[in-house]
């Protein structure tokens, strides 16, 4: 069964109330928001009826889409208090023991969920803050746009720290890229952080376009 098919399965058994706003709204707020970070994750999907559907495995998770929903998507999301954050985690633990118990296989399994869960909150401030300071250096570059030759988007990760520099290494490139940080990021970026990006090239340097989430890969 596709992942969407297992979420829908289990709305059915632990009915809540629909999502309206979201375009999966037969699968409560907690799952839908689920399902929509996974399709921003790039995991397989389609659409049916209009509607994007998550067509890949449960096998297909991996970690760092967990770090994605929780350090990243959620407060795009405007899920901030503490109180929706923590029915929002319990239900989608909840899925994942559901998965347990039925026997079904998934990328999580040998993951401790509870404690990832801890983890990840703890790097939430960290990543929310360097997410807006990129923001904010593409707001100074667009003030005054440089002429730019070529432009990537992209999720980077933070392959290694160089001075001033981060050197990042696209989902979808097979170069490295070499962009100068703000000040103020320095203390803030780290390793194998992921980084959703628009970089422009001026032939002579690359420079932030524009930035949206931030969130560790977690191994």
């Amino acid at each position: 069964m596709t992942l969407y098919e297992l979420m829908n399965e289990y709305a059915i058994a632990n009915p809540s109330p629909p999502e309206q706003e979201s375009r999966t709204p037969e699968l409560g707020m907690s799952l839908s928001l689920l399902h929509s970070s996974l399709i921003e994750c790039y995991l397989e999907s389609e659409e049916q009826g209009g509607t994007p559907r998550l067509t890949a495995s449960p096998d297909d998770i991996e970690p760092s889409h967990l770090s994605h929903f929780i350090v990243a998507f959620l407060p795009f999301n405007a899920v901030t208090e503490k109180s929706e954050i923590n029915h929002v985690l319990f239900d989608v633990y909840s899925f994942f023991d559901w998965l347990n118990k039925k026997g079904v296989s998934h990328g999580l399994a040998n993951t401790d969920i509870s404690q990832l869960v801890k983890q990840l909150s703890s790097k939430q401030e960290r990543c929310l803050k360097l997410s807006q300071l990129l923001d904010n250096e593409s707001g100074r570059i667009m003030s005054d746009p440089p002429e730019i030759q070529n432009t990537l988007n992209d999720i980077f990760l933070v392959e290694k720290i160089d001075g001033y520099f981060a050197l990042l290494k696209g989902r979808r490139q097979e170069n490295i890229v070499r962009l100068k940080l703000p000040p103020d990021a320095l203390p803030l970026i780290k390793l194998n952080d992921c980084l959703d990006l628009t970089l422009g090239d001026t032939s002579e340097k690359w420079v932030v376009l524009e930035a949206g989430q931030v969130y560790p890969k977690i191994q």
